[in-house]
């Protein structure tokens, strides 16, 4: 599994809306790992399109800001989306789940508070 990898940015340079752009980021390559996992084919700006779409609906359901978020907000906006990928994908898809959270968690501990 290649996946996503969080940037390696001083914490001083981490804001929320970088955060954001990262979990679209995230969710995108987690979202193409999911299709080869169920054999499903996609194209890469319609999955972009939808990712952007299903997180703005996250943080929306979460009464999270998607312009200008919390560090908060991002973590609640974050375990939303565990949870529901976990309740659709189960266990066949733990690792890239595990994977992709874990390195936006870095980016999450590092960021300072807003």
């Amino acid at each position: 599994m290649t996946g996503y990898k969080a940037p390696d940015i001083p914490p001083e340079k981490i804001t929320p809306q970088l955060v954001r752009d990262e979990l679209l980021k995230c969710f995108e390559s987690a979202n193409k790992e999911f299709m080869k996992i169920l054999n499903q084919p996609y194209e890469d700006e319609q999955l972009k399109q939808q990712v952007r779409e299903f997180i703005q609906g996250v943080f929306q359901k979460c009464g999270v800001s998607f312009e200008n978020p919390t560090k908060e907000g991002i973590i609640t906006a974050i375990e939303e989306c565990k949870r529901n990928a976990e309740q659709m994908l189960g266990d066949k898809a733990a690792d890239v789940i595990r994977h992709h959270y874990e390195e936006m968690m870095k980016l999450i501990n590092k960021m300072p508070q807003y």
